[in-house]
């Protein structure tokens, strides 16, 4: 179950002598804030109705004594309790029938007799007691001094007070207890957030996967609910074990103590890695337990960490019961609490009045301002919670992210949890073309006006999974520069190199998060590349590289030796040059729009734009003649890709693919380019605006594909049996033709072959 956990829960629980299949749909409210009402004086009336009963109504009663009508005044929401406890001693076993009765009446049940007793076989017994608004059965078991407790009430008000007050009525530890608590009747309105499934009601008051639970902070501050729990999932608790706390804000899980370094080391080192030169000023929007804040201040170039918390009730319930999720005690000096850190800048406010205030109402006039930060993270709502209210829908708006992105340096990252990842057979079905449900879609929405304001193919999706959020969570990061997007898909010795570098010494040890685990983020979810696909437009029409990947390919269908489909020989287009020059060849026709280069993808050798650029500095810088020829040689047959990856160039090593010659003027049969994204619509920014999405938004197909995107080509006409293979080389070069691609060398070739309007077919034989 996760932190925006909704919807319909089914159970078939015992009643009556029969199993009764009931639709749930349980309350973490009404099971724990009903009102207390008076308790009523006369008999008590019959056994309660039945569980799947909406409404509770007593009529009017007659007896000697002529009694007020009885009508249960309590909500008509009723609810199971059931307790377990042994280490009873027998004092308390035989006083059970005056404890309980006590405890009722303190309760103001309308409970006034005493309990009817039934024996049972092997000297056990019950007792029963029975109100208009209870039915509380208590199953004394005398020979192993324990007691059942099974309680059907309407408005019972604090279930966990009760449950504490039984162990200690009883004299035993809290911790042996078991007991668990859910709704019985049907909701009414079943699209009421009240009536919903919540984290709460199924984690601590049905207790699932939960052995004890024990309730340390209940805090009703201005905005919301904040309850602390300590759990554990053992039976029974092993000794010096650290008990669970969790974290619930309005019955939503926000933090486990158990596994919450898995949720807050994902969301915040990746951002912090990313950032080409190391960040020095963070912001943090949200993250009252201070986990967040305390994984930024694991890293030494930190000089503000400024923490923007609208509810300091969180932050103060935090320091009471969640010390270990706030403790900066590795550094030197270390500190106890990371509030204590003078690094950190707690601001106790509304994020985005914070924001206006900082910037004096526009970050993004283009003017220099060193208010701006490095790394901003948002630990706020999730997305699912859209609806709540005006704040959660500025918050994830076009506006709000954009301010945000004028807020970072221009090297900047910015970083965001966005609930639960659809993982779900059902998710992927629906996601998929043609699926109806667009539950997700809206996240994706988010994500794509994310990226319209970072750099090209700069914005990148991932998940971890988090145990006490009961699947995966997402996050979507965005880089404002390509050197970040590089960064992102360093090699995992890369990634570890930075930790050590940026790390405090004592906090290096203490990050589970490393190079290996970047590895497992760095590809986007297949489930999002459903949802772009299905769901996200370009001006109306499927994206083009959604259709891209349903290209037909040279390789379809080939059992045999790679690049069956291509030949080598000497070349006949150029017959004015002496020099050795092959020239690639079909042997076969490849028609037209089919995809070529997927064997060069497989084996070519790649390596970053900002690597490739050091190479070359670094072979003149030491006048290294191996080091010029192996630069020469990646020159000659390597080509670069710009956007992806922030840039990557790639060199051929085993594909028949690198003999393909230069296309000079219309003789290129051959484009690399995706054909439906012209030049002048991938630089159109009006088609980034109202939802549609340009080549430098994100694209999942790209992403997933980055390699096999950059190295393939595809015919622009059908290419008959024996026909050369040629490409313009203008297209192998960087944005900003800083390789010169098409220099003297090409126009010399493309001179002498100025007579020849098109290359000789020469019948070739498969190899």
């Amino acid at each position: 179950m996760s932190r925006a956990t909704k919807g319909m829960y089914y159970m078939s629980f015992f009643f009556a002598g029969a199993f009764v299949a009931t639709e749930l749909n349980v309350s973490s409210w009404s099971l724990y804030t009903q009102p207390v009402v008076p308790a009523l004086v006369c008999p008590p009336p019959p056994p309660p109705p039945p569980p799947f009963q909406v409404q509770v109504e007593r009529k009017e009663t007659k007896t000697e004594t002529q009694c007020p009508t009885l009508i249960a005044s309590r909500p008509a929401e009723w609810q199971t309790l059931m307790l377990d406890f042994g280490s009873v001693t027998t004092n308390k076993l035989e006083a059970a029938d005056t404890i309980l009765l006590a405890m009722l009446q303190k309760i103001e049940f309308g409970v006034r007799l005493p309990p009817h007793k039934t024996e049972l076989k092997g000297g056990n017994y019950v007792l029963t007691f029975v109100a208009a608004d209870v039915q509380l059965s208590a199953y004394i078991y005398p020979e192993t001094s324990a007691i059942g407790i099974d309680m059907h009430s309407a408005g019972l008000p604090d279930v966990f007070q009760f449950v504490s007050d039984t162990a200690q009525a009883f004299e035993v530890a809290l911790k042996t207890v078991r007991w668990k608590a859910f709704a019985r009747t049907p909701a009414k309105d079943t699209k009421s957030q009240y009536f919903a499934k919540s984290d709460f009601s199924m984690q601590m008051l049905e207790g699932n996967g939960h052995f004890y639970r024990k309730r340390l902070g209940n805090f009703q501050s201005k905005y919301q609910n904040i309850q602390v729990w300590e759990t554990d999932t053992n039976e029974p608790i092993e000794p010096g074990q650290a008990p669970d706390r969790i974290l619930f804000l309005d019955g939503v899980v926000q933090s486990s103590t158990d596994d919450e370094i898995i949720y807050h080391e994902h969301l915040v080192h990746p951002a912090m890695l990313a950032h080409p030169t190391g960040a020095k000023k963070v912001a943090i929007l949200g993250g009252g337990e201070g986990a967040t804040l305390r994984e930024v201040l694991r890293h030494s170039t930190v000089t503000e960490a400024a923490m923007i918390e609208l509810d300091d009730g969180v932050v103060e319930e935090s320091k009471k019961y969640l010390k270990q999720m706030n403790n900066c005690s590795f550094g030197v000096p270390g500190y106890k609490s990371c509030f204590d850190d003078p690094r950190t800048n707690l601001v106790l406010e509304d994020c985005v009045k914070w924001f206006e205030k900082r910037f004096k109402g526009d970050a993004c006039d283009g003017k220099a301002n060193s208010s701006k930060f490095d790394v901003i993270i948002m630990d706020l709502l999730d997305p699912e919670y859209k609806p709540a209210g005006d704040f959660a829908k500025y918050l994830y708006s076009d506006q709000q992210i954009k301010k945000i992105a004028c807020a970072l340096n221009d090297d900047g990252v910015f970083v965001a949890q966005i609930g639960e990842n659809p993982v779900q057979m059902s998710d992927l079905s629906d996601a998929r073309p043609g699926g109806n449900n667009k539950e997700y879609a809206f996240k994706g929405e988010i994500i794509a006006k994310i990226a319209k304001h970072f750099t090209h193919y700069g914005t990148f999706v991932y998940s971890a999974y988090v145990p006490s959020f009961g699947g995966p969570w997402a996050y979507v990061l965005a880089c404002k520069s390509p050197a970040c997007a590089q960064r992102w898909h360093s090699n995992a010795a890369a990634v570890n190199l930075a930790k050590h570098q940026r790390l405090l010494p004592g906090a290096l040890h203490q990050v589970g998060f490393d190079g290996s685990s970047q590895l497992g983020i760095q590809q986007t979810p297949l489930v999002w590349q459903h949802i772009f696909c299905s769901h996200m437009h370009h001006k109306g029409k499927t994206n083009p590289t959604c259709q891209w990947l349903n290209t037909p390919n040279t390789e379809d269908g080939n059992t045999g030796k790679p690049e069956a489909h291509l030949a080598v020989r000497p070349s006949t287009i150029d017959k004015a040059d002496n020099s050795t020059r092959n020239e690639l060849v079909t042997t076969r026709d490849i028609p037209k729009g089919t995809e070529f280069g997927l064997f060069d993808a497989a084996t070519a050798m790649e390596i970053s734009r900002t690597d490739f650029e050091a190479l070359l500095v670094y072979a003149e810088k030491h006048n290294s003649p191996e080091y010029k020829n192996l630069v020469a040689w990646m020159h000659r047959y390597g080509f670069s890709c710009d956007a992806v990856k922030g840039g990557s160039f790639y060199v051929s090593l085993l594909s028949l693919i690198t003999f393909t010659n230069h296309g000079c003027g219309d003789l290129a049969n051959l484009d690399g380019r995706l054909g439906n994204f012209d030049d002048d619509e991938v630089n159109d920014d009006s088609n980034r605006e109202g939802g549609n999405l340009g080549a430098a938004d994100w694209d999942p197909p790209v992403i997933r594909h980055a390699r096999q995107h950059c190295m393939s080509s595809r015919s622009t006409r059908l290419i008959t049996k024996g026909t050369s293979l040629l490409e313009d080389y203008s297209t192998f070069d960087w944005a900003d033709k800083s390789m010169n691609r098409v220099g003297k060398e090409v126009n010399v070739w493309c001179n002498s072959t100025a007579t020849t309007t098109k290359p000789k077919k020469v019948p070739v034989s498969k190899k």
